[in-house]
This record gives structure tokens, sequence and C-alpha cells, in this order.
């Protein structure tokens, strides 16, 4: 990648954390950068333009480990498969939710980076079919309970990651891997609950005749 329009990535970036949206103007972002307040505009068409690459960067190794995924069906646990997905969404949200709330505050840049969004087919929603294309190649496998629905099942565990990041960011604590780890392991333990194969009457049947013999 070009060195100057990293360095503008990455000094946006700074700027959104540190400053906020507010302070985030082309001559601020050439400061941080250090190059020319019209380079900005060589490598981006605007705020949203490079807003949105901030965002897409540092989701980058969620997406990368997401594409990893349909490797890693039938393979180890479920919930092995499951919990490495959801510590790097998580560190990946907590990441980028104090950017995403600041373009809420600015309707304009809200409907610009949908916009670019819709047009380069992205979005947290591509995330969630990945994992539900993922649950439902185990379902086949018979290893995730036939009667439910992958869709949903991915949204509830996506969710989990990114509930725990907003409260963290929220409630101004530093992003703990460890901790989060933890909590993602016991939200994905009680979900499995439900996503775990259940015996028909007839295999409740065979097993009782079993343990009697």
């Amino acid at each position: 990648m070009n060195e100057n329009r990293q360095n503008i990535i990455c000094a946006t970036e700074r700027l959104l954390q540190t400053k906020g949206l507010a302070q985030m103007t082309t001559r601020n972002i050439a400061r941080e950068a250090g190059v020319a307040e019209g380079l900005i505009y060589h490598h981006f068409k605007d705020k949203a333009e490079l807003i949105h690459e901030v965002v897409e960067q540092r989701m980058h190794v969620a997406k990368n480990i997401l594409e990893k995924l349909p490797l890693q069906v039938g393979l180890r646990k479920v919930n092995e498969n499951l919990e490495e997905v959801l510590q790097v969404a998580y560190d990946s949200h907590y990441q980028i939710i104090p950017i995403i709330c600041s373009v809420f505050a600015d309707h304009q840049l809200q409907i610009s980076i949908q916009k670019i969004m819709k047009e380069r087919e992205l979005g947290p929603q591509l995330a969630i079919e990945t994992l539900a294309l993922y649950l439902a190649a185990e379902q086949r496998l018979g290893r995730i309970a036939g009667d439910v629905l992958p869709l949903s099942a991915a949204k509830l565990l996506w969710m989990v990651a990114f509930q725990l990041a907003l409260d963290d960011q929220f409630m101004g604590r530093k992003s703990d891997l460890s901790r989060a780890r933890e909590d993602i392991r016991e939200a994905i333990g009680t979900i499995l609950i439900a996503l775990e194969p259940r015996l028909t009457v007839k295999q409740k049947t065979n097993l009782k005749k079993r343990s009697k013999s």
C-alpha cells in the first residue's frame, strides 16, 4: 500500500480516537500524517471514504478469520471454532465502535458511508452470513441440532462480541482480551445448549434398552 495513503488512514484514526469527528478536518489530518493537504483528495474522494477505509482496515483480521472458518467445518469442537472467531470480532469491534458512534452524529456522513457500503456490498451482514454458512455446514454433519436456524444463531453469536465491545467502550474500560475470552466462552456455552443435537424418541428408547441390558 502507498505509504502516504496509509499515513493518512492512520492519522485519521488517531484523530477520531483522540479528538473526535469535529476535529477531523483535512488540515488536521494532513498535519497529523505529515503530508500536503491536497494529497488527501488524491487518495480519497471524501471524508466518508476515508472513514470507511479506517473501519475496513480495523475489521481486516476478523474478515480473514471468517474466510478461513469453512476450513474448520468438522474439525475441532464447534465451541472452539466459534470462540476463536468471536474473540477476534470483539477486538475489532472494540477499536471501531468509537468511530462508528461518531458517524451517527453527522447524518450526511452516515448516509454517504451507507452508500459506499451498498455499492461495495459490504457490511456486518456479510460476517453474519459467513458465520451462518459455517453453522449450516456443521448442522449437516450432525454437530448442531437440525431444527436450529443458522442465520438466527449467527446473529446471536455475532452480537455477543459486539455487545461486549460496546459495554467496555461505553464504560471506559480498556480492552481486556483475557476477560473477553471468558465472557465469550460462557456466552457460547449458553447458546450451544440450544444448538446441541437432541436425541429422537427412538434414540432415547434405544439408550434406555442398552442401559437395562
